[in-house]
């Protein structure tokens, strides 16, 4: 990891306040804005073990527990950070966006944008009954923070995952080599056809849409009887252990 030399000049005026960056890498705040109060005061994201995040999901300065068993993304929970350091109550993020009866949810967390706010990833899908795979009701990029009741985000968008097929399985990759998390999606194409769907980050916009070249060059097509690898090791590559 690189770290950047801190250099203090005297001015004969005024003290000159320089950015910092903090341990994990991330940025101490966003271009253009000084952080204040609780932003400025919440610790970077990191991991509790290979399939828990401690991070501010809501933006209250606490640290939140989003845990992923078998990092598939299918069984996420949330429990909210408190002022003295301790967890609520697990809440299934399918339960928080509302799932309907027979719908399959599958989510993603990173701080996708490297600006220090949590951001995630969902999907929400009733499985087909044929060989043609059904469309997603719900298929966002929800950049942090988000709202706890609904897990809704004020620059929410729609991505194209739910678009391709049927989403089984959301998760973090590192695709492309660089600072920013990737998504990879275990893809149920219909046909008895199961994928490695990419989608890459664009550090302005948080992942990108399907793209032809990127999946030849990061995806992989398989079936349902041979189904295509997935990455186990995103969230360590962007964020370090809990001290």
């Amino acid at each position: 990891m690189l770290h950047k030399r801190l250099r203090l000049i005297a001015v004969p005026v005024a003290a000159v306040a320089l950015p910092l960056t903090v341990a994990a890498g991330f940025p101490a705040h966003a271009a253009g804005a000084a952080p204040s109060g609780k932003a400025a005061a919440t610790a970077a994201p990191c991991l509790a073990d290979a399939t828990t995040l401690l991070g501010d999901l809501d933006g209250d300065g606490h640290r939140d527990k989003i845990s992923n068993p078998g990092l598939t993304g299918t069984k996420m929970t949330i429990q909210w950070g408190t002022a003295n350091g301790s967890f609520g109550p697990k809440q299934a993020v399918s339960a928080l966006l509302g799932a309907k009866k027979g719908e399959v949810t599958t989510a993603a967390v990173a701080d996708f944008q490297r600006d220090g706010k949590l951001d995630m990833v969902v999907n929400l899908v009733t499985p087909a009954d044929g060989d043609d795979p059904s469309t997603a009701r719900v298929a966002d990029y929800r950049p942090g923070p988000l709202k706890r009741t609904n897990l809704s985000s004020a620059k929410s968008r729609h991505l194209d995952i739910g678009d391709h097929g049927e989403a089984q399985q959301l998760r973090i990759a590192n695709y492309g080599g660089d600072a920013y998390p990737d998504l990879a999606i275990r893809n149920n194409a219909g046909d008895g056809t199961l994928d490695r769907d990419v989608r890459l980050t664009n550090p302005r916009s948080g992942p990108g849409n399907y793209d032809y070249d990127l999946q030849v060059k990061y995806g992989e097509f398989g079936t349902t009887s041979e189904p295509p690898a997935m990455p186990v090791d995103g969230w360590k590559h962007f964020h370090k252990p809990c001290s």
